[in-house]
This record gives C-alpha cells, structure tokens and sequence, in this order.
C-alpha cells in the first residue's frame, strides 16, 4: 500500500515537459541527448512534419551568422523517416558558455527559423575523460567506453561471444570469415540490439527491458551470418524469424510454440499474410514470436534440411524472385493457407499454461508502454528513428557522448524507474503488481503530447 501512495505522490508532482520542436513545420533534435557543453561536436536533426513534400530540399546550418553545412532530405532509419541530418556539424570548442542561436533555412524558397541552444561550461562535462577501447577475441573485435558497465564486465562478454559465435557457426554449419564488431551501448537504444554490417549492443545494469545480453548477441549473429543459408532476398519474417529460432526465444529463452499457443488464448495471433507483407508494422513482441514459432513448428513437421532450402530458395530480390508461396509449393508441395493451418492446429494441442499467458501479456504490454515512452520523452531511443550514430565513425572522432548522455530529467528517471520495476516483477511472476505500475505509466504518460 505504501509503495502505492509513493506512486501517486510522484505522478502528482512529474512536470509534464514536452520535446523541443519547432511550432509551425519542423521539429530540430539536437544531439548528443540532455545538456550541451563547449567542445561538444553536436547533429541535428530536421524533421519535416504535416506531409511535407522535401524533395529536391535542403537545409542550411548557420551559426553566429556563419553557413556551416547543408544537409538534403532523404529517408533514415529503420521506420525511414524522411529528415536532413548534420553529423557533428557544429563545433562548440570555439564557443563561450551559455545562450546560442543555430540559424536554418530550406533552400530554396524557406522558410527561415532559429533554434535556441544553452552550452554549460565544458569543464563540467560528465562524459570528460571517457575513452573509446576495444578488445580482440577469436570471433570479434568489441569496442566499450572507458568507465561503463561493459568495461567492467569485458572479460565475461569477451568469453561470452566466443560462445555465442560458436553456436551461430554451428546451427548455420559456417564459419567466421573475419572479425565481427560489436559496440556494447551503455544506453537502451530500441528494443537494445541491431545489426547491420556490425552489431550495437545495449549493455547496462539499469537496463530496462531485461535482456540478457547473451541472447541479443546471438540473435545479431544470426542476422550478421545467415548469408550462408542465402540470406539476402528473404521477406523479413523468415530473417527475423530464423534469429528468434536458433536463439530458442526471443528476448529469453523458451518453448516458442508454447508460448505462441497464447496467442490464441489471448485472441492476438496475427494472420501469416500480414506477417509477410507488413512485419514490421505489427506489434513487435507478437510477429517475432509467431515468426520463431512458425520456423520451429515448420523444422518439427519437416525436418531442418528441407527447411535450408527452403530459406535459400525464397528471394523476393534475385533476378527471378521466388515469393514465400512459391519456395513453399517448390519444397514442401503446399501452399500458405495449408501451413498455417497446420501451424495453428498444432498450437490449439499446446498445453495452456495460465502463467506462460500472464508473462506474454504483460511482456507485450511493458514493451508497448517502453515504446510509448521512448516516443514520447526519449525520441532518439525509439526503435524506428533511433539516434545510432554509425561506431567506425565515432571512434576515429574520438565521440563518446552520444551514447554516453541521456534524456535525465525527473519525469525520464521516474518513468524508466517504474518500467525496471514492471520488468522486474513480470520476472519474478507478479503479474498483479506489473500489471498495476504498466497501467500507471501508460496513465502517466497520457499527460504528456
């Protein structure tokens, strides 16, 4: 009861701030995040909104009347929001402490507007002395922050992806052909893991989503090595679902099918077409598990070999391009509609466990509510247009802040410290307390626009 009372007396006194934007057409994020200090090299990012139409546009960057850079319009990031952006384009080692004026204009017919910014003195950076490090092991090569969780812990994360690395190489029957870069972030950035030609992991102690780390590098590996199933044209459900797969769960492991089987309870299972024509843009927590459980229901039925050519076969890119519905008549001698009816009718036999339903349930809810929050407070950590500088760059720049500092705010810590705490409890099998905090931010965050 008391921790109830805490609740309602720190909602009531939360300050509802509201992210930075310009009133009229264009919201401007700077970065890194939360205070600027003389020496920053400091991006922004200008964001058109009401469906403006940027193309052949540019944005001029001027600051004390000087034109620093210009930066055009194009798609970014995951979701492919189309913004200009200014990688470390202002340069504050020059500038004195306090109020300053960035001055942008579209060319080439405006409009012309000024962004304000306050620099705090840079001997008061936090994030002075904090140095970019690295260590070699027989799969990859890691790069941490002095100072960070990560470098504490880099001699149990470097046996760590050996392991992984090893599984990888086993379950997709390759071999690393050259060191993988994996970045350990000490922020939660998305939903704490990407993979491009490299890996970005989230590493911290506070970690909201209670990954652990060992199954987000494992899933990244996969991704970085499916090449050598054909990995390339694929849809993106068979991708992310061959990660989720070999990784046995996706943010932990577990019995996919059964766990997907509530889904069913639930009434949230998403129909196999959706799924292939828009995964991403289905809820994240229910496609990815309904891609692992559809693979491993596909391996039980048929076996992992005619499953590898299956994954091979299908290219929406090639020069032929195989759709999913053909490499599943080429291979198995069915058709979409009979695979998932054997799927579901395989998931209706599943044992129903009320406490495997509880923990998918709110799992779905604490990540929507995450996501809620990184939207709403901490726009650079949401997953579809994170702010995920690229690490190669970084180091040659000597940058550390922009993974170093964070949004810090009251309402940013309180709703990051009610979240940890419904990730915890989901753990720990409280469903009825999780489910109480998760209701409470949602409610919280409601306040804000």
């Amino acid at each position: 009861m008391k921790f109830r009372y805490f609740l309602v007396f720190i909602l009531l006194v939360s300050s509802c701030q509201t992210v930075p934007r310009n009133p009229d057409t264009f919201i401007v994020q700077f970065h890194p995040d939360g205070q600027l200090f003389v020496g920053d090299l400091l991006s922004v990012e200008v964001i058109p909104i009401n469906n403006q139409n940027m193309e052949g546009k540019k944005v001029s960057l001027s600051v004390q009347g000087k034109e620093l850079e210009l930066a055009e319009f194009s798609a970014a990031g995951v979701g492919q929001r189309e913004q200009a952006t200014f990688w470390w384009a202002v340069d504050t080692s020059g500038l004195d402490p306090g109020k300053e004026v960035v001055t942008f204009s579209i060319l080439p017919d405006g409009p012309t507007w000024e962004e304000s910014i306050v620099l705090y003195p840079g001997k008061d950076n936090p994030t002075i002395g904090a140095v970019w490090e690295s260590v070699s092991t027989d799969c990859c090569v890691l790069h941490y922050i002095s100072g960070t969780d990560a470098a504490r812990d880099i001699g149990d994360l470097s046996k760590m992806v050996d392991d992984q690395a090893g599984d990888v190489e086993k379950e997709l029957n390759t071999e690393i052909d050259k060191p993988i870069d994996i970045t350990l972030i000490p922020k939660l950035i998305g939903h704490g893991g990407f993979a491009t030609n490299s890996i970005y992991v989230s590493y911290l102690d506070s970690n909201i989503t209670g990954n652990i780390t060992s199954q987000v590098i494992h899933h990244e590996m996969v991704h970085i090595l499916d090449s050598s199933l054909g990995g390339n044209g694929q849809p993106a459900m068979m991708v992310e679902g061959l990660a989720v797969y070999l990784s046995h769960g996706h943010y932990k492991q577990e019995n996919l099918l059964e766990r997907a089987s509530n889904l069913l309870e639930l009434d949230a299972y998403i129909p196999l077409s959706d799924l292939l024509t828009n995964f991403y843009g289905q809820q994240h927590e229910i496609s990815y598990l309904e891609a692992g459980a559809l693979i491993e229901y596909m391996v039980a039925e048929y076996g992992w070999d005619d499953y590898r050519d299956f994954y091979s076969e299908v290219d929406l890119a090639g020069e032929h391009g195989v759709s999913f519905e053909d490499g599943l008549n080429k291979v198995y001698g069915i058709d979409s509609s009979q695979l998932e009816n054997g799927f579901i009718e395989l998931m209706q036999l599943e044992r129903k466990d009320e406490t495997s339903k509880n923990d998918l349930k709110l799992t779905i809810e604490l990540f929507d509510s995450l996501r809620l929050y990184q939207q709403k407070l901490n726009p650079s950590t949401y997953f579809a247009t994170a702010w995920l500088p690229d690490g190669a760059s970084m180091r040659e720049k000597g940058i550390v802040a922009d993974f170093l500092r964070s949004r810090n705010g009251l309402d940013e810590k309180l709703v990051e410290y009610l979240l940890r705490t419904s990730s915890r409890m989901i753990s720990e099998k409280d469903y009825k307390h999780a489910e109480w905090i998760i209701s409470f931010v949602n409610l919280l965050l409601a306040f804000y626009p």
